[in-house]
């Protein structure tokens, strides 16, 4: 399979990101891709970059197509940043909602493997991606889902709350969890789940 058209994949990727070929075997379909940006905003400063610094490559996992693995090779450009009080230098372009700077995974693909943990536990949502074509492990889905916590807004915890410990990883590693016994909703994920754990928190 050489062309996009065949699967006509187009509308379902970021307009800067063109499709060169695809490539597909019996498990696996790769789907070869560069990037067709002008410019980007710096993510710092917020200046209009317009200056590329170098290009990469990177290959990155996203969801299955016809029951078999997909796998996106992306070569992408990195901006410099032209303003001289910006601290940061060269900045490697990202797709808000597809695609962030470092992870090996699209976002809409973190996003069904962490509702399924939700919905199930991360080893076995680990087990049913792997059915799917998806290679991700159960450690991985747990950062992925610590990840998604840190990004979120800090809660406010009114004067009422319940605490529970809970396994990270059966007879291995434990948290706690607080939560706000108004809302229901939890407040803060600790790592351990001894007294010691709480004095860090309070502190």
């Amino acid at each position: 399979m050489s062309t996009a058209n065949e699967l006509n994949l187009t509308e379902f990727y970021p307009e800067d990101l063109e499709i060169m070929s695809v490539d597909s075997t019996e498990n696996e379909i790769r789907i070869h891709m560069k990037s067709r940006s002008k410019s980007y905003k710096c993510p710092k400063c917020g200046t209009e970059l317009n200056k590329y610094h170098s290009t990469h490559h990177r290959c990155v996992q996203d969801l299955p197509i016809l029951g078999k693995r997909t796998m996106l090779d992306i070569n992408m450009h990195d901006y410099y940043c032209t303003n001289d009080d910006c601290e940061v230098g060269s900045i490697v372009e990202t797709y808000d909602g597809f695609l962030d700077y470092c992870s090996r995974n699209t976002e809409r693909l973190i996003d069904f493997a962490t509702i399924l943990a939700m919905e199930t536990s991360c080893e076995s949502a680990a087990r049913i991606l792997k059915a799917s074509n998806i290679k991700i492990s159960g450690d991985t889905i747990i950062r992925m889902l610590m990840r998604r916590y840190s990004d979120q807004e800090k809660p406010v915890c009114g004067n009422a709350i319940g605490i529970d410990d809970f396994a990270f990883k059966k007879r291995d590693t434990y948290g706690t969890i607080i939560v706000d016994e108004e809302t229901h909703k939890p407040v803060a994920v600790l790592d351990g789940r001894d007294g010691e754990t709480l004095k860090i928190k309070k502190a």
